[in-house]
């Protein structure tokens, strides 16, 4: 047999990825990476994805995790090749997505001696992994075979639950690099060890403390979370919900659901509930965070993540299980509730209503366009936003469906890529900034190899317009070149290098019906900050009326 050792190797880890979970991989092709990118096409099953540039191909596989709930695995070359693997491990570690890094190396001997393409890539993402090896050079001892079962024992311990994470395997390799490319029969399943994980609470303790009523439930980033009870305890327990944008809840009819919670405590309202719940990641709201750090009554944080987020205050309980886990649990307790907040609150989120529905007709921003396209798009389609502005435009003026964002580390680069892995499965509608859209460009690269259902609406300040709303802004000497950054793009050239049609949004802020296309809307960054700032006046003097 052809490099029967290479063979037995990578044919063995590539069906145990399989075996384990993985069901789509992304190869950025590179020579040194060879043995696994050859292994994983062979793999019957395995869908493949091709994709030249390192940085947008890990995002773009941070979506197809978004879009189906599976690990999935990613390939390259040598070198700097995995130093651009970097930002989207980061993403995946604080998001806990199960991303599989597989990056080739260069034999022992060529390490730190000057050889070409190499780099020091042991524990290289030790800071944003959750289990990382560097696997022996294949030969024909029994012991690799083992340690591929144990390592992948290990690793797919971070695939599911709690501990969700990014794994990385380091494979050196040592040339000749082709694997037997008939030996298939190497690729037949095996059976895996799964584990099982019992999660069961009992919150009798907590019984006075939901008894004393006026409680508030707030749900933040729910990505990932089943939340099918969620409004059942809101209403057996007469708890106002706090929806953020991508709490998944946005779609849902029902009297005890609050979307404005943002606008709400710009106004500087002064609630004092008896108890919080606070439910998945923390909020977009800025606002709804100082609120919170505000309140002296006990949060309990319900956050399926063994090493909680404790942002933006440090709850007294923290219950490590599935939201619906929980909340089944809750329902079991036997309490007469009295909760005069969620009256004040249902009243308070229709008069907002009524002043953002008002504004959105009346004046022509950025954030009333996103508005008036997010009223267009289907059900059964997905939103995907940008951070910097276009996520809180999303918070304040989403009334339905779901959303999607990078919101580990809140970065604006491979929002394109990740936006495209979602669209691999689904029909995606990306907002996103001008800047960020630059960050990404490459990443689609993928629509025009994939022909994935998108729609990429280009919010076009001609720079950073976030940082209008910082104390930046007063620095006028300064600012347009530190912070404005206007890169004067013309995306029309973008949308045609990427097989893409382009459109130019007009008064009308007709969403397009088609897919495949780039949808620009132009605003000004001066006139988006002032319409911002006239909302959050009418929803304070409607308030105060």
């Amino acid at each position: 047999m052809k490099n029967e050792a290479l063979t037995r190797q990578v044919y063995h880890l590539v069906k145990r990825l399989y075996d384990y979970g993985v069901r789509e991989v992304v190869i950025s092709p590179g020579s040194r990476s060879t043995p696994l990118a050859m292994a994983s096409e062979r793999h019957p099953e395995l869908i493949t994805y091709i994709h030249p540039d390192e940085r947008s191909a890990a995002f773009f596989a941070l979506g197809l995790i978004k879009a189906t709930e599976r690990p999935v695995a990613i390939i390259c070359t040598s070198g700097t090749a995995a130093s651009n693997f970097t930002p989207a491990i980061t993403e995946a570690y604080i998001s806990q997505l199960p991303l599989v890094v597989l990056t080739g190396d260069r034999p022992h001997e060529l390490r730190n001696v000057g050889a070409p393409q190499a780099i020091d890539q042991v524990r290289m993402y030790s800071n944003f992994v959750k289990f990382d090896i560097d696997f022996p050079l294949a030969d024909l001892y029994e012991a690799p075979h083992d340690l591929i079962e144990a390592t992948m024992l290990q690793a797919s311990h971070y695939f599911t639950g709690s501990d969700r994470g990014p794994v990385h395997f380091n494979v050196p390799f040592r040339e000749p690099l082709i694997p037997d490319l008939t030996a298939v029969e190497l690729l037949a399943p095996e059976p895996v060890i799964t584990f099982e994980e019992e999660r069961t609470v009992d919150l009798s303790s907590l019984s006075a403390l939901f008894a004393a009523g006026n409680g508030v439930m707030v749900v933040g980033d729910c990505q990932h979370q089943k939340l099918d009870y969620v409004m059942e305890v809101a209403e057996q327990f007469k708890l106002p919900v706090l929806a953020d944008v991508l709490s998944q809840l946005r779609g849902i009819e029902h009297p005890h659901l609050i979307r404005t919670a943002d606008t709400l405590f710009k106004s500087q309202q002064t609630i004092r509930p008896d108890y919080i719940i606070r439910v998945g990641k923390p909020v977009v709201s800025k606002q709804l965070n100082q609120w919170l750090t505000k309140q002296l009554c006990p949060q309990i944080l319900v956050q399926e993540k063994s090493e909680p987020d404790t942002f933006p205050v440090v709850p007294q309980y923290h219950f490590n299980m599935q939201p619906d886990a929980y909340f089944k649990s809750m329902l079991n307790l036997k309490v007469d509730v009295k909760n005069d907040l969620v009256v004040k609150f249902r009243q308070l989120d229709h008069l907002l209503s009524e002043v953002i529905e008002s504004h959105v007709d009346t004046v022509t921003d950025e954030g009333t366009a996103v508005a008036k396209l997010l009223q267009q798009i289907p059900d059964d389609e997905v939103i995907f936003f940008g951070n910097s502005m276009p996520i809180r435009d999303g918070d304040t003026f989403m009334q339905r469906g779901r959303a999607y964002c990078n919101r580990g580390a809140n970065g604006i680069d491979g929002v394109v890529s990740t936006a495209l892995g979602m669209a691999a499965h689904q029909t995606v509608n990306l907002f996103i900034g001008d800047i960020s859209m630059y960050h990404d460009m490459n990443g689609l690269i993928m629509h025009k190899l994939e022909r994935s259902n998108i729609r990429v609406i280009v919010l076009n300040n001609d720079g950073g317009g976030i940082f209008s709303y910082l104390p930046q802004r007063k620095e006028e000497a300064l600012f347009e070149r530190l912070y404005g950054t206007p890169l004067g793009l013309d995306f029309s050239h973008v949308a045609a290098l990427y097989d893409l049609e382009y459109k130019l949004a007009d008064e009308n802020m007709k969403l397009p019906e088609e897919t495949h296309v780039l949808f620009e809307v132009r605003t000004d960054r001066n006139a988006n900050y002032e319409a911002h700032q006239d909302l959050y006046l009418k929803a304070k003097a409607a308030l105060n009326e």
